[in-house]
């Protein structure tokens, strides 16, 4: 009691050595010293509105009916993440896999390809930076047999490039996939597309040098963090990939369901980015998405200079234009992953899968979209 009397004495001497006007200030003036003492004194605290996560959903308009039809119509085993106007508004599982293995609203899958959705955006990031140039020769970071000035970085973003990879990768988790991509790696006619993941390969380690950085961290501080994801990271170990939901193979001759091995996916991910192959939530990707699209990221520009593919290019496992949306999608060992959104990135779907029967994910996410938008 003593304490508190005292607490209050020295709130009314500050008050009162403070002259004309000084109180007002020191309770209402923020940026001013008397304020700061106030405060100090008074164990007040500014209240500042908490951030949006994605664990929680806001409230939603969707036909939850209309749209668990069209899961059931595609077999869909996996999660599914729907933002609209920006926000979070559903994430459920769906469905069970054959191991009848349980899932959440934050259950992790890879996402293969779709991960060079981020690599391009971070791309742009340096491009916007000043820091790298789509013009610029491959040549000036890596030494490849063969290769002249027409393999520039751009190529590798369009893949087009004509670096092809005929050798399959070790079974065990590679570390560093760019020495075995160089090794590897060989330069057929430029200027054609052909889809070779040794193309976003080489653009993780020509980002690193760019930044000064990782990837990874260059991922993390340039887009996990400001997107404000929980569930993201890089399946750098056995351990990690334990964690997240296993995925299956189906034959449909024989109607059977296979679980892919870890060699088999630990091969996969060398031919692609190894140990920096991320893993992900649907509210995650959901959430990765609209940052990347909105306008506080690198801008419209930017984005459709090199990280948004124009309608009707090939794939390359970017965000491309698809009439009014934005749609990208991946199957990777066993995991299918598709999304789409509106172009605006403010209002989309993302379905992450590790068992698929048959059917396409990705004209189902289109298809949800549309029931999004109708009761948007």
């Amino acid at each position: 009691m003593r304490h508190k009397a005292g607490r209050i004495v020295a709130v009314l001497l500050v008050l009162l050595i403070i002259v004309g006007g000084g109180a007002v200030a020191a309770i209402y003036q923020k940026n001013s010293l008397a304020h700061v003492y106030f405060h100090k004194l008074t164990d007040k605290t500014e209240k500042t509105t908490p951030v949006a996560t994605t664990d929680k959903t806001a409230s939603s308009t969707i036909d939850e009916a209309k749209l668990k039809a069209q899961l059931k119509r595609l077999q869909f085993v996996g999660n599914v993440a729907v933002i609209q106007d920006g926000k979070l508004v559903y994430q459920q599982p769906y469905g069970q896999d054959p191991q009848k293995n349980t899932k959440t609203a934050t259950t992790e899958y890879q996402i293969g390809a779709l991960q060079n959705t981020l690599t391009a955006a971070a791309v742009m990031q340096l491009v916007k930076d000043g820091k790298l140039d789509l013009t610029t020769p491959v040549s000036k970071y890596y030494l490849l047999d063969n290769a002249d000035a027409s393999v520039t970085v751009g190529s590798l973003l369009e893949m087009t490039s004509g670096l092809t990879l005929d050798v399959l990768p070790a079974s065990e988790l590679n570390k560093d996939v760019i020495a075995w991509n160089l090794a590897n790696a060989t330069v057929t006619t430029t200027g054609q597309y052909n889809f070779q993941t040794v193309n976003y390969a080489l653009l993780s380690g020509i980002i690193a040098q760019a930044s000064g950085v990782s990837y990874q961290k260059f991922i993390k501080d340039t887009l996990l963090q400001p997107a404000g994801v929980k569930h993201t990271g890089f399946v750098t170990s056995a351990a990690v990939q334990s964690k997240l939901a296993p995925s299956f193979t189906y034959d449909k001759a024989s109607d059977s369901a296979s679980a892919v091995t870890q060699d088999t996916l630990f091969q996969t991910m060398n031919d692609q980015l190894g140990s920096k192959q991320l893993y992900t939530t649907a509210s995650d990707m959901a959430q990765l998405t609209h940052y990347i699209t909105s306008s506080s990221f690198v801008g419209e520009k930017y984005m459709h200079q090199g990280a948004i593919a124009k309608e009707g290019t090939a794939y390359t496992g970017r965000l491309t234009i698809d009439g009014s949306r934005l749609v990208s999608r991946a199957n990777f060992a066993g995991y299918h992953n598709a999304l789409a959104f509106t172009e605006d990135g403010k209002t989309g779907v993302v379905l992450l899968s590790n068992y698929q029967k048959d059917g396409s994910l990705s004209d189902t996410a289109k298809a949800i979209l549309k029931l999004v938008q109708k009761n948007d």
